[in-house]
């Protein structure tokens, strides 16, 4: 069952976000190509996260992806950098079918 979710997740990385018109959807200017890549990235680093936690059948997921929000230091990112970046977790959370709802970010 997890490595469905892991294809999934492994797919779920090659798209390519953050693109102008996902900014101008969002109606705000969009970052520096720097600040795109630096976002580009921690999806990627989360995404990683959930492939590790799904290949080591971690038993809570829900209770791990908390932790990991937890402990995000999101200093680099200003705040409509760190929404966007956190809306675009959403598909991999739901992949792993995370209560998004309930957790703290």
């Amino acid at each position: 069952m997890n490595q469905d979710k892991i294809i999934e997740l492994e797919a779920y990385k090659l798209k390519d976000r953050f693109v102008l018109a996902d900014w101008e959807d969002r109606e705000v200017e969009s970052s520096s190509e720097e600040a795109i890549t630096r976002m580009k990235k921690e999806v990627e680093r989360f995404t990683d996260f959930l492939i590790f936690c799904l290949r080591k059948n971690i038993e809570n997921l829900q209770n791990e992806v908390q932790i990991f929000f937890t402990n995000w230091d999101n200093e680099e990112f200003t705040q409509e950098e760190t929404e966007f970046i956190v809306e675009v977790e959403y598909e991999a959370m739901r992949i792993c079918k995370i209560k998004i709802d309930d957790l703290l970010i």
